[in-house]
């Protein structure tokens, strides 16, 4: 009886494993390739696949010497390689990366995700799945109880699974980080198999060597931090996100993703920021301005650390602004690196998109500037969307979206954005400016807004701060072009779409790593 509860525990702690090695893994990835359902589906169908290669291999060690000895040596080699995936992880997707651009350069990200999931995260599950039949195998005693035992062994594996999942999510990935996530399963793996080896009369040194170099590897200094070839100002994670402070000349910014993509930046001096913050503030010149002793309501979804509503209230003080951020950890950054403060807006941390239905305030100026890791969450940019968003605007209010990904082939996400807003706002703009490689969809139920903008500019007197950049965006504000798509709740392939995109940008940015890492490798074997 007390063998079969070992092997139950065993059987739970091993569901468990796979489970957190599963969502860390997706973590692991996130600052490389993203977090989008596309990467979201390569690890869960590497590791299926994984597991199921396991069983088959499982079933045939199981019958072929002593399964319970066999057991435990396949979860202790699964801890050792889940306890080297903090080590040697983040060279080897560089390394994959960069090969995946030049071997694949119509679709590195997929080819390049595919291929780390496959060295660095299939092995251990595939160890991990041959373990089911080696259990059932050593747990059963006689036919007449192998079905009942096989069916605990399979529930009790879910039940470790569901806390798996949970696990890391909610306590393990949040308060103690990704790399410490893998050690930790790492270890419990092999405290079965120290515990194991002290119940018989081998493998004591073995198991006991490989817990205690997990152990070190835990509680020592050394890490290898996601962005390795660079030294950040601060790197951390969080429920939602792998976040990044740089600072560069005096100016910070925020990034959720190694390489490419800017959430917020600050600079302790007053102005602009050359960034597409400052065409979105062209949304004021289309609305009417504040009566006298009145505030502006100013909505910003995606509020990030308030880059935008501190260039609001630098730029029009009589801004009224609330701000909704999904990540709690990003609004204690900006607090405590961006020089946030309650004078710049009210925050609310939640989903834009529940915020938008449950709140009764009505906005002027609504600037949505919401993204995910560097894709675009599809439930704020459907049909069903903008109309509750619509419902929150004053007569005559303005909505402002940022957008970044520019692509030749169609249809592109911008087409499916504006194309979605003409099927609610009568009118629809498109502003392109020389400076700036975004571009911010402006939408509203005015149909005079390209009037009202032009108005305003041209009576900006010349010392105006704002006179040159809405000078030169005059004539880039244009009727957005005719789009016959329409993004809904039901269909938005918003990822798919921007997948294209972003597979441009990141070959680009994977080279210049590349260059980066060599570089430095030079310079430290000199």
């Amino acid at each position: 009886m007390q063998r079969n509860l070992f092997l139950y525990l065993t059987t739970f702690l091993c569901g468990a494993s796979i489970m957190g090695v599963e969502i860390a893994s997706s973590r692991f990835l996130a600052p490389y390739f993203g977090s989008s359902m596309i990467i979201w589906t390569v690890i869960i169908g590497v590791i299926l696949v994984a597991m199921s290669l396991g069983n088959f291999i499982g079933g045939r060690l199981a019958d072929r010497s002593d399964p319970e000895q066999r057991l435990y040596q396949l979860i202790l080699w699964a801890a050792i390689w889940i306890a080297l995936i903090p080590v040697v992880g983040k060279y080897l997707i560089a390394v994959i990366a960069g090969a995946a651009i030049f071997l694949f350069p119509g679709n590195p990200i997929l080819a390049g995700s595919l291929l780390v999931c496959a060295l660095l995260f299939a092995v251990p599950c595939l160890i991990l799945g041959a373990t089911s039949p080696c259990m059932i195998k050593a747990a059963t005693q006689n036919l007449d109880n192998n079905g009942r035992i096989a069916g605990e062994i399979y529930g009790l594996s879910t039940l470790g699974s569901i806390c798996g999942t949970f696990l890391p999510t909610f306590l393990t990935i949040p308060l103690l980080g990704t790399d410490m996530t893998f050690y930790l399963f790492a270890g419990i793996l092999c405290a079965l198999a120290v515990v194991n080896a002290l119940r018989g009369s081998t493998g004591k040194k073995k198991a006991l060597t490989v817990l205690v170099l997990i152990f070190a590897l835990a509680v020592s200094p050394f890490s290898v931090p996601f962005l390795f070839w660079e030294t950040p100002l601060l790197e951390t994670e969080s429920v939602y996100n792998y976040l990044v402070v740089k600072e560069k000349d005096g100016v910070r910014t925020l990034s959720t993703h190694v390489l490419i993509g800017t959430q917020s930046m600050y600079s302790p001096k007053a102005g602009l920021t050359g960034l597409y913050y400052d065409l979105a503030l062209l949304a004021y010149f289309m609305v009417s301005p504040a009566e006298a002793d009145k505030r502006l309501p100013v909505l910003i979804l995606g509020f990030a650390t308030g880059t935008f509503a501190r260039l609001s209230r630098q730029f029009f003080p009589e801004s009224l602004i609330d701000g909704v951020e999904i990540d709690p950890e990003i609004v204690r950054l900006g607090r405590e690196y961006f020089d946030l403060n309650d004078d710049d807006a009210q925050v609310f941390v939640e989903d834009g998109r529940v915020f938008l239905t449950r709140t009764d305030k009505r906005y002027r100026v609504v600037f949505l500037d919401a993204f995910q890791d560097v894709s675009y969450p599809f439930h704020m940019a459907t049909r069903e969307f903008f109309v509750e968003l619509a419902s929150k605007l004053e007569d005559g209010g303005v909505l402002a979206i940022n957008i970044n990904m520019r692509s030749q082939l169609q249809p592109d996400l911008c087409s499916y954005l504006t194309g979605t807003l003409a099927g609610v706002f009568p009118t629809v703009m498109l502003c392109e400016h020389p400076n700036y490689y975004n571009r911010i969809i402006f939408a509203s139920k005015n149909p005079q807004l390209q009037e009202m903008f032009a108005a305003r500019v041209k009576a900006l007197p010349e010392d105006h701060p704002l006179y040159d950049l809405a000078g030169k965006a005059l004539p880039g504000l244009q009727a957005a072009a005719k789009s016959q798509y329409v993004l809904t709740d039901d269909l938005a392939p918003v990822e798919i779409t921007g997948f294209r995109v972003l597979n441009q940008q990141l070959a680009g940015a994977f080279r210049e790593i590349l260059i980066r890492v060599i570089l430095r490798l030079k310079d430290s074997l000199a």
